[in-house]
């Protein structure tokens, strides 16, 4: 058995103008989420390509843009550690996020105990 770990795909979900900035860095998997008014439909679709992301064993890391966060937060909580889930917000949300407070949470999340920034 090798003693690295076994490459797995990074996936990012979000909308058009933000996953096209990963698709330029070379992520293959991409799943566009368009602006749909109703926010329960945007909530299935994020749900249901949630679920099949977390049930494909080749998904390492599912890059979500940070706006869908509030939407789909209860299901990722629920689903556990493995692939890991990473918010990151769109150029347009940047000068919206409180940097401390993001990446608090996010070690908070990720680690399992909150450390100050």
């Amino acid at each position: 058995m090798s003693r690295f770990p076994s490459r797995k795909d990074v996936v990012v979900i979000g909308e058009l103008g933000f996953i096209e900035g990963f698709k330029l860095a070379g992520v293959k998997r991409l799943v566009e989420v368009s602006d749909v008014k109703d926010s329960g439909e945007v909530k299935r679709r994020l749900g249901d390509a949630l679920m099949r992301l977390y049930e494909d064993p080749s998904v390492g890391v599912i890059i979500i843009q940070q706006k869908f966060r509030d939407l789909i937060i209860d299901k990722v909580e629920k689903a556990g550690r493995e692939p890991l889930v990473v918010f990151i917000p769109s150029l347009k949300e940047v000068p919206q996020v409180n940097v401390r407070d993001y990446y608090s949470r996010a070690i908070k999340s990720y680690v399992g105990i909150s450390i100050e920034v």
